[in-house]
């Protein structure tokens, strides 16, 4: 990603593209759950928190469902790309459920909504609701759905997984889930991107002085898609 260092040291909020808006010729925006699938170190998460930010600034509030980093580790990376989210923490428009912590034995953020355990999506379902039902049109982000899959029953997480995202979309949310590619098999990639209304492929190409990153629609629900890789940048 771009180097994001300002004057004075304190980044400016960077403008990320393209996001799901370039990608699409027309279509629902809002209501829709989103996959993002792609290796390891592709910029999957950074996308994740370009999605919030772009949110927050609409005035939509988010949630940050994290199961394998601290919510610290969001919180710092956002700040390191100018999207301070620490005023909209302590009026209640951003929201972590934190399914790291408790778990691996670290320290619980003051902030955060601990979840216990994550092999039972049940309980996320019920701590999503309860955050929800005090936000209007939010945005969710869960990172990552290939945690969650690897400590749930395989057979019973598609239909868990279908049933909490009907549940946030027909409450007027959004939820993007990412997927780890080279985790799983093909059949489950197969099946937890038919069940998303829009799935995003993310690719990183080793390149002088620094990476390039890609980004394309591989399809959305209602709307034609170009297809075509583009490169994803922080400006």
């Amino acid at each position: 990603m771009p180097d994001d260092s300002q004057d004075g040291g304190v980044p400016h909020p960077l403008k990320a593209r393209p996001m799901i808006g370039d990608l699409v010729q027309f279509g629902q925006l809002t209501q829709v759950s989103i996959m993002l699938v792609g290796p390891i170190g592709s910029g999957k998460t950074t996308y994740a928190e370009a999605y919030l930010a772009e949110g927050l600034a609409l005035g939509f509030p988010a949630i940050f469902v994290t199961t394998d980093v601290s919510p610290r580790v969001i919180r710092n990376d956002m700040a390191r790309h100018g999207w301070n989210i620490d005023e909209y923490e302590r009026a209640g428009q951003f929201v972590f459920i934190d399914g790291y912590s408790e778990r691996m034995g670290a320290p619980k953020s003051s902030n955060a909504r601990s979840l216990a355990k994550i092999d039972d999506i049940t309980e996320l379902g019920i701590a999503l609701s309860e955050v929800l039902d005090h936000l209007v049109v939010a945005r969710v982000v869960i990172d990552s759905l290939s945690t969650l899959i690897l400590h749930s029953t395989p057979a019973t997480m598609p239909r868990a997984v279908q049933r909490l995202s009907g549940r946030i979309t027909q409450s007027s949310h959004s939820i993007m889930y990412i997927l780890e590619e080279g985790v799983h098999d093909e059949k489950t990639y197969a099946t937890f991107s038919y069940m998303a209304d829009a799935v995003l492929r993310f690719k990183v190409e080793d390149s002088q002085p620094t990476s390039k990153y890609y980004v394309r629609m591989d399809r959305m629900r209602g709307t034609e898609t170009t297809r075509s890789w583009m490169e994803f940048v922080l400006e």
